[in-house]
């Protein structure tokens, strides 16, 4: 049988994982109030009153978790990061079909630009973007790594050859716009939903083999 102090301590490693569920739904609940406040309001016009009320904490709650206004939109950019990560670090791989790599990367775009959580953060960016210029060349630095990976992969597939006599950063720029012409920014900018999973992959088709058709184009000439 356990001592008392030993009964004791069950207790408060059993109430632990509970307790600490409570207060990461807490965050989680303030933070996706921060972001709906911010994409509305933008951060000049947020307060922290009013992401308490969405919340539905108290203000004191809030404060406990996030000091100012200011540190949830650090939080939410964290979000936006942490998103768009896995695209910074896209490298072209000399060993595998130039065609079967693209489509990934086709793949891995699409779900991330039709994930209603990104499109959500995606406001909140573009809301301060628009505000301040200044404001927009520092959001942009933060980003500018992270969006660089498939600038990255198109332009070390040129460097090997796979583009012909195709514009690396060019090409970039036409894949990443028919991917997200028709899906994105409707999302983003016209409140419309993503299109379902049939219709992205039709959308991933016509970006593939739009750029193909253009380098067998270019490679004929």
């Amino acid at each position: 049988m356990p001592t008392r102090k030993e009964s004791k301590l069950l207790r408060i490693l059993l109430q632990e994982p509970i307790l600490l569920n409570r207060s990461l739904n807490k965050r989680n609940a303030m933070l996706d109030a921060g972001i709906a406040e911010l994409a509305e309001q933008g951060l000049a016009g947020a307060s922290m009153e009013a992401i308490a009320t969405r919340a539905e904490v108290s203000k004191r709650t809030l404060y406990k978790h996030f000091p100012c206004k200011e540190a949830v939109f650090e939080a939410v950019l964290a979000l936006l990061i942490e998103r768009v990560d896995p695209l910074g670090k896209l490298h072209f791989d000399r060993q595998r079909d130039f065609a079967e790599q693209l489509r990934e990367i086709a793949e891995k775009e699409m779900q991330l630009i039709c994930d209603p959580d990104f499109v959500r953060l995606s406001r909140v960016l573009m809301v301060e973007c628009m505000r301040s210029e200044a404001q927009s060349q520092k959001l942009m630095a933060q980003f500018g790594e992270k969006e660089n990976g498939l600038f990255r992969w198109f332009s070390e597939a040129g460097e090997d050859g796979k583009l012909g006599k195709l514009d690396p950063r060019a090409s970039a720029d036409l894949f990443i716009a028919m991917l997200k012409s028709s899906t994105y920014w409707y999302s983003v900018i016209a409140w419309q939903p993503a299109p379902d999973k049939p219709a992205q992959a039709h959308i991933i088709d016509e970006a593939c083999l739009t750029l193909l058709s253009r380098l067998q184009q270019a490679s004929s000439r």
